[in-house]
C-alpha cells in the first residue's frame, strides 16, 4: 500500500468514525432523556429486558453506554443481576444493527443524505428535526468514510504481502482472535474495526474465512471497556460488567471449535462478501444471547461466586458517575442527578441527627456527622468536575440549563452540609463543654422548629426526585412560613429573656443561632423546589 493510499485510509476512518459519532449524539438527544426509565421499566421479565436492552442499544448505537447504566442499576440495587445479565445480551444483539447498516452499499448516495441532513439541522425549527438532521449527516459521512477505505484498501489484493497475511488468519483463528480484539480496544467499539473489515471486504480485499476471527476478537475487545468503566464502581455494578466479558468468552469458546463450519453458514447467508462478514456479527451474538438468555440465573450465581467483594473498606467516592458517560448528555445528566441525590441523602441525615448532640451530648455523633461532612464536599467536586467536562456544543439548551442547575443546587446542598457541620455541631460543642441547658420551653420551640425544616427538607427531596410541581410549591410555601415562624420564635425568647429566666439567658445567642442556622439549611436545600418550577416554566414555554 502506498503512503498515499494509507493516508486516505486514515483520513477514510476518522470520517467514519467521526459520522458515527454524530449519529449516535443526534438520535440520544432526538430520544430524549426517558431512555434510562424505559430501561428499567422493562428489565423486569428477562424476555422483554432482552428486547428492550436490544432497542435502546440500537436507539443510542451504544452498547457500552447501556452497560454503563446496567453497572449504576446494579450498584444502587435498582436492578438485580439476572435482570441486567438479560439487558446485556439484548445490548449485545443492538449492537449488530448498526453493522448491518454498514454493510449496505450506499457510497454512491453518501454526499446526498450529508447534504439532506445539513438542510434538516440548519434550516429545521423544531429540536428533534435538527438532532435527526444531525443524525442523517453522520449517517451520511459513515457512508463516505467507507467509501474511502474500500477505495484505500483495493490494492491490498494483489499485494504480495498482505495476501499471506489473509492466509495466515485465515488458518490460525488465535491471531485473529488477538488482532480483532485489540482493535476494538483501541477503537474503542467493535463497529469501526467491523467496518473496517466491510471496507476491505467491498474492493475484494478480505475474505470471510480471514474476517470471521476477527469478528469473534471485536467482540471479545468490547468487554474491556465496560470493565474499566467499572472499575470504581460497588461489588455489584462491576459484576455487571464481568457478567459480559463472561458471556463473550463462554460465546466464542464454543464457536472456535466449529469456526470452519460457522463461516460456511455465515458464506451461505449470501454472495455478498460484506455482508456475509455483518451478518457472521449477527449471528454469533443472536446465537449466543438466546442461548445464554435461559440461563442467566445460572450464570448470576457463577459470577457472583467468582467475584466476590473485599472485605477491607471500600474508599469513600461517587458511585454513579462513570466517565463512559460523558459522551451522552442525557446517560451522564441522569448519573450527575443520581449522585447529587445520593449527597443530599447524607445531608438530610445530617440535619436530623445534628439536634441529637445537644440532646444526648453525644461527641461521637458529632465527629461522625462531621465525617459525613467529608464525604460530601468529595461529591460536591466530583459532580461539578463531571458536569465541567460535558461539552457545550453536544447539548441542547435545556441540558445546558441542567448543567447549571446541577451545579448551583450541588453547591447549595454543601453549603447546608457546611452550616450543619462547621456552625451547628460548634454549637453543640460548645454546649457540652460549658454543661449549658436551655429552657423547657425554649427547647421544645427549637425541636419543633427543627421538625419543620426536616420535614421541608424530605418534601424538596421527593419534588425534586419526582419533577412533581405540586410538592415543589408546597416545599416554596413552607419556606416562607418558617421564616414567620422563626420570627414569630424570635419574640417568645425575648419575652422568657425579659422574665429572667436563667437557662434562656446562657443559652440566648446560641438558641438564636440554631435558629437562623436551621433557616438557613431550610433556604439552600428548598433551592431544588425552586429547580422544579424553573423546569416547569421552559416546558411551557417550549409548548407555546
Amino acid at each position: 500500500m502506498s503512503f498515499l493510499n494509507f493516508t486516505i485510509l486514515l483520513g477514510g476512518l476518522a470520517i467514519f468514525l467521526h459520522g458515527l459519532g454524530l449519529a449516535r449524539e443526534g438520535l440520544q438527544i432526538v430520544a430524549g432523556d426517558k431512555l434510562r426509565s424505559i430501561l428499567f421499566a422493562l428489565s423486569s421479565n428477562r424476555v422483554v429486558g432482552l428486547v428492550s436492552g436490544a432497542v435502546v442499544t440500537t436507539i443510542i448505537q451504544s452498547s457500552t453506554a447501556v452497560t454503563v447504566m446496567l453497572v449504576g442499576f446494579a450498584a444502587s440495587s435498582l436492578m438485580t443481576l439476572p435482570q441486567a445479565m438479560a439487558v446485556v445480551l439484548g445490548a449485545d444483539i443492538g449492537t449488530t444493527i448498526t453493522v448491518q447498516l454498514i454493510a449496505f452499499r450506499l457510497s454512491a448516495y453518501a454526499l446526498a443524505i450529508v447534504a439532506l441532513g445539513f438542510s434538516f439541522r440548519f434550516f429545521g425549527r423544531k429540536r428533534r428535526v435538527r438532532y435527526s438532521g444531525e443524525a442523517m449527516m453522520g449517517l451520511g459521512l459513515l457512508f463516505f468514510g467507507m467509501k474511502l477505505m474500500s477505495d484505500a484498501t483495493l490494492p491490498l489484493r494483489t499485494s504480495p504481502l498482505f495476501v499471506p497475511v489473509l492466509e495466515y488468519l485465515s488458518s490460525s483463528p488465535f491471531a485473529g482472535l488477538a488482532a480483532g480484539a485489540v482493535a476494538t480496544v483501541l477503537m474503542q467499539g467493535s463497529a469501526p474495526t467491523i467496518g473496517l473489515l466491510i471496507a476491505m471486504a467491498s474492493s475484494g480485499s478480505m475474505s470471510i474465512a480471514a474476517a470471521v476471527p476477527l469478528v469473534l476478537g471485536a467482540n471479545l475487545g468490547t468487554t474491556v471497556t465496560p470493565i474499566m468503566a467499572a472499575a470504581g464502581q460497588v461489588a455489584a455494578g462491576k459484576r455487571v460488567a464481568f457478567a459480559h466479558a463472561f458471556f463473550k468468552l463462554l460465546g466464542v469458546a464454543a464457536f472456535l471449535p466449529f469456526i470452519e463450519r460457522f463461516t460456511r453458514l455465515a458464506a451461505a447467508t449470501t454472495t455478498d462478501v460484506a455482508r456475509q462478514i455483518a451478518n457472521a456479527h449477527s449471528l454469533f451474538n443472536v446465537f449466543t444471547s438466546l442461548a445464554f438468555l435461559p440461563l442467566v440465573g445460572v450464570c448470576a450465581r457463577v459470577v457472583t461466586r467468582f467475584y466476590q467483594p473485599s472485605d477491607e473498606r471500600e474508599r469513600f467516592g461517587p458511585r454513579y458517575l462513570d466517565p463512559r458517560a460523558i459522551e451522552s448528555p442525557a446517560l451522564a445528566f441522569g448519573n450527575a442527578q443520581r449522585e447529587f441525590m445520593r449527597m443530599a441523602d447524607i445531608v438530610t441525615d445530617m440535619v436530623k441527627d445534628s439536634l441529637r448532640c445537644f440532646e444526648e451530648g453525644d461527641l461521637d455523633l458529632a465527629a461522625d456527622i462531621e465525617g459525613r461532612d467529608d464525604k460530601v464536599d468529595i461529591l460536591n467536586r466530583e459532580i461539578r468536575f463531571y458536569l465541567a467536562r460535558l461539552g457545550q456544543e453536544a447539548m441542547t439548551r435545556d441540558q445546558a440549563d441542567r448543567q447549571m442547575e446541577l451545579i448551583s443546587l450541588s453547591n447549595d446542598i454543601e453549603n447546608a452540609g457546611d452550616l450543619v457541620n462547621k456552625n451547628v455541631l460548634s454549637l453543640a460543642r460548645k454546649k457540652v463543654a460549658h454543661s449549658l441547658a436551655f429552657s423547657k420551653e425554649g427547647w421544645a420551640e427549637i425541636r419543633d422548629f427543627h421538625g419543620k425544616v426536616c420535614e421541608n427538607i424530605d418534601l424538596a427531596l421527593v419534588a425534586f426526585a419526582t419533577g412533581d410541581e405540586e410538592i415543589a410549591r408546597k416545599v416554596l410555601r413552607h419556606r416562607e412560613k418558617l421564616f414567620e415562624i422563626e420570627d414569630q420564635l424570635k419574640e417568645k425568647h425575648i419575652g422568657r429573656l425579659n422574665q429572667g429566666l436563667r437557662e434562656s439567658l446562657e443559652t440566648s445567642s446560641m438558641h438564636l443561632d440554631i435558629l437562623a442556622y436551621l433557616r438557613g439549611v431550610n433556604g439552600y436545600v428548598s433551592s431544588m423546589a425552586d429547580v422544579v418550577m424553573r423546569r416547569r416554566e421552559r416546558e411551557l414555554g417550549a409548548r407555546e
